[in-house]
C-alpha cells in the first residue's frame, strides 16, 4: 500500500471514530437535558396544582391524579420516569414523561402526579441524527479528498525524485538532479542522495578502470609465460620435464580463462552490455547446439531436441556465453552414453543430462569457485556467469534433480 493511500484511510477511519463517538456523546448529552427541562416543568405544574389546591379550586386534568385519603401509595417515594401510553385519538402509541410526589397541603398530605408528552423528543433526535450523519458524511469524505490531495501535493516532489532514482545508473554520464523542495527533510534527503550517487558513481568508475587495467596487465604476462611455454615445448624434453611443460601451460590457459571470466561477470555485475537488440534465440541455440554436436557424439550423449521460434530482447555476445556454458555444462558432467534434452518454448529454455545426483548443496550451484569435488572440470565460473546473465536481462534461472536428470531453466 503506498504512504499516501495509508495516511488518508488512517486519517479517514480516525474521523469516523471520532465523529461516533461526538455524536454518541452529543446524543445522551441531548436527551440528559432535555429529560431535566421536562422534570423542571412537571415540578412548576405540580406547584401550580398545590397552589390551586390551597385556594380551594378544584383540578380536574386527565393529566394529573391527586390522591388525598389514607391510600399505601402515599408511603411511597417521589418518582420521575418515563411510561408509554395508547393515544385513542391518534390510535398509536406515545411516550410521556411523569412526575409523582407527596405534599403537605394544609395538615393534609396529598400525592400529585404530573405527565406531559415527550415534546417531541423522538422527532427531534431523528432529525438531529439523521442531520448529524450527513454532516459527518460530509465532513469525513470531504476532508479525506482534501488530505489525499494536500498530501499528493506535498510528496510530488517525492515520488518524482523517486523514479528519477529508480531509472539512475552508476554507469550513466549523466549527473542525478532532484526536483527540489520547501519541505526541509525532503531536501536533506535530496543533498544526501546526491552526494551518496556521486560517491556510487566516482567508486564505480575506478573499480571499472582497476577491473580493466588488472585484466589487461594480467594477460600480458600470462600471453608470454604460454608463448615461451609453445616454444619450449618444440624442443625435446626429458619425460618429467615435459610434463612439467604440460602442467604449467594447462594451468596459464585456465588462469587465462578465470581472468576474462571475471571481467565479464564485472561487466555483467555493472550493467556494462547497452548493444541490446532482437535476437532469433531459436536459431541461435540450434546454431550452438550443432557446433557442440561432435562434442556430444564422443561422448555418446543421446541428443533430443525441441525447439521452438522464440525471439527476445538482449545482447548477442551474452546470449551466445549463456548457451554455450550451460552446454560446456553439459559436456562436462553428463554421463557417459546419458540422455540430453534441449527444449525451447515461448516461455522458459531448458536443458537437462542425466547424472549423478550433486556432492554439494545445490545453494553453491550459481556460486563463484563453490562446486565440489569435480570443479576441476571448468574454473568455476560458468554458472556464475549464466546467473548474472540472466539478472542482467531480467529473467530467472532454477536447477533441480528428479529422475536421476540435471534440469536447468531459464524462465523468460
Amino acid at each position: 500500500m503506498k504512504l499516501l493511500t495509508k495516511t488518508s484511510l488512517n486519517q479517514f477511519w480516525l474521523s469516523i471514530i471520532i465523529i461516533v463517538i461526538t455524536g454518541i456523546m452529543l446524543l445522551f448529552l441531548l436527551q440528559r437535558e432535555v429529560s431535566v427541562e421536562i422534570e423542571e416543568q412537571l415540578e412548576m405544574q405540580a406547584a401550580a396544582i398545590v397552589h390551586e389546591i390551597e385556594a380551594g379550586r378544584p383540578v380536574n386534568s386527565p393529566m394529573i391524579q391527586i390522591i388525598s385519603d389514607d391510600s399505601p401509595m402515599l408511603d411511597q417515594p417521589r418518582i420521575f420516569r418515563d411510561t408509554l401510553i395508547f393515544d385513542q385519538l391518534q390510535q398509536k402509541t406515545e411516550g410521556y414523561y411523569y412526575l409523582t410526589d407527596n405534599y403537605i397541603i394544609k395538615g393534609q398530605e396529598y400525592r400529585i402526579r404530573v405527565m406531559t408528552s415527550h415534546i417531541g423528543i423522538d422527532g427531534y433526535s431523528k432529525a438531529i441524527i439523521y442531520i448529524f450523519i450527513i454532516m459527518a458524511l460530509l465532513l469525513i469524505i470531504c476532508g479525506s479528498v482534501m488530505n489525499y490531495f494536500v498530501n499528493r501535493k506535498i510528496w510530488q516532489p517525492f515520488l518524482t525524485n523517486l523514479q528519477r532514482l529508480k531509472s539512475y545508473s552508476v554507469s550513466s554520464t549523466e549527473q542525478l538532479t532532484l526536483d527540489r523542495s520547501n519541505i526541509h527533510e525532503f531536501e536533506e534527503m535530496n543533498t544526501v542522495l546526491i552526494e551518496l550517487a556521486e560517491k556510487a558513481r566516482a567508486e564505480y568508475i575506478a573499480l571499472k578502470e582497476f577491473t580493466a587495467n588488472a585484466s589487461h596487465e594480467i594477460q600480458t604476462p600470462l600471453s608470454i609465460i604460454q608463448s615461451g611455454l609453445e616454444s619450449i615445448s618444440q624442443f625435446e624434453l626429458q619425460p618429467e620435464i615435459a610434463g612439467y611443460v604440460v602442467n604449467a601451460k594447462e594451468a596459464t590457459s585456465r588462469l587465462s580463462k578465470v581472468n576474462k571470466s571475471l571481467l565479464l561477470l564485472a561487466k555483467l555485475e555493472n550493467n556494462d552490455f547497452p548493444d541490446k537488440k532482437k535476437v532469433d534465440l531459436s536459431a541461435l541455440l540450434n546454431e550452438q547446439i550443432d557446433r557442440a554436436e561432435d562434442l556430444f557424439s564422443f561422448k555418446g550423449l543421446q541428443l533430443e531436441r525441441q525447439i521452438t521460434y522464440k525471439e527476445v530482447y538482449s545482447s548477442l555476445f551474452l546470449l551466445e556465453v549463456l548457451i554455450s556454458n550451460l552446454l560446456s555444462n553439459i559436456v562436462a558432467h553428463a554421463g557417459q552414453g546419458t540422455q540430453v534434452k534441449i527444449s525451447l518454448t515461448d516461455a522458459a529454455m531448458t536443458f537437462e543430462n542425466g547424472g549423478e545426483a550433486l556432492t554439494f548443496p545445490e545453494g553453491q550451484l550459481f556460486a563463484r569457485f563453490g562446486k565440489g569435488t569435480d570443479s576441476n572440470k571448468g574454473n568455476g565460473l560458468g554458472l556464475s556467469i549464466v546467473k548474472q546473465i540472466c539478472l542482467a536481462n531480467g529473467w530467472e534461472v532454477k536447477y533441480h534433480y528428479a529422475d536421476k536428470m540435471h534440469v536447468f531453466k531459464v524462465f523468460f
